[in-house]
């Protein structure tokens, strides 16, 4: 019988889907940090162009805008982006696979998907979190079991 789809794994399951989780997280708060960023620097620019007033409804025509959040202001307190060994890039993937001495097809194959796109994460031409994230977990998959081995 399969499983209950409503039961919750074993942690070790969960991890894989955690951390595919977390890098499509952390894509979103990056983009969504540059596009304030770039409002913020707008509005500035905007700001510095009308001389700081702009009349807004139910204002009088020469009431100074509140003043603009600074580009700190907008970034996620105590938040960073992922550093040292957990940024997963394709050079990180190639040398992990390398490392194994695993194939890019053996790599595919265990991850359902092409060799050609294996090749593409590794050189760069493909970088999507998701792709990498699920790359990453299929790595560790086999890397636990070429240790049982």
């Amino acid at each position: 019988m399969g499983a209950d789809p409503g039961s919750v794994g074993t942690p070790g399951d969960l991890l894989p889907a955690a951390r595919l989780e977390v890098a499509g997280l952390r894509e979103v708060f990056d983009a969504i940090q540059d596009a304030l960023v770039a409002a913020a620097a707008r509005l500035e620019s905007i700001e510095a162009q009308l001389g700081g007033t702009v009349p807004v409804d139910g204002d009088p025509p020469d009431s100074p805008l509140p003043s603009a959040r600074s580009v700190s202001e907008w970034k996620l307190a105590g938040w960073s982006p992922a550093t040292g060994s957990a940024i997963v890039t394709g050079e990180t993937l190639r040398a992990r696979r390398e490392a194994l001495g695993i194939s890019q097809a053996a790599v595919a194959h265990a991850a359902h998907c092409s060799r050609g796109l294996v090749a593409e994460v590794e050189r760069g031409k493909r970088r999507s979190s998701q792709t990498l994230a699920h790359l990453a977990s299929v790595l560790d998959k086999l890397e636990q079991q070429s240790r049982r081995n």
